[in-house]
């Protein structure tokens, strides 16, 4: 068994087929001046600086795991009581359109005997 390596002779590397589409957009440079100025004063580099969504929910620090499997299962009661409220509008939601449907059916099929009682 031979071994190629790239100094031998007759050396076949096909090599990595590079993607061709350009992902800059016009006017998006910056000299290596402005961005060494940028980053020395700890401003952004680019205009897309992404910022974390920080909400009401605190994340705790935990010092022993029992404190950590009690949150744990808080969350799953608070995970099951969300969704069972989120069940019940859903439901609720769902007899509250068929009702309208119903009534709408009603109406038409009232306008329907007027006009041939008419």
């Amino acid at each position: 068994m031979k071994i190629q390596k790239q100094f031998t002779d007759n050396y076949k590397n096909e090599g990595k087929k590079m993607d061709q589409t350009i992902h800059t957009q016009p006017d998006m440079t910056m000299s290596i001046r402005d961005l060494l100025d940028r980053h020395s004063r700890g401003l952004p580099l680019t205009t897309n600086e992404r910022q974390g969504e920080y909400f009401d929910t605190e994340i705790p620090r935990f010092d022993d795991i029992t404190d950590m499997l009690l949150y744990k299962q808080e969350l799953m009661d608070k995970n099951k009581s969300i969704n069972k409220l989120i069940k019940d509008e859903k439901k609720a939601a769902q007899q509250q359109k068929e009702k309208n449907l119903k009534e709408k059916q009603d109406l038409q099929t009232s306008d329907k005997n007027e006009t041939l009682v008419n």
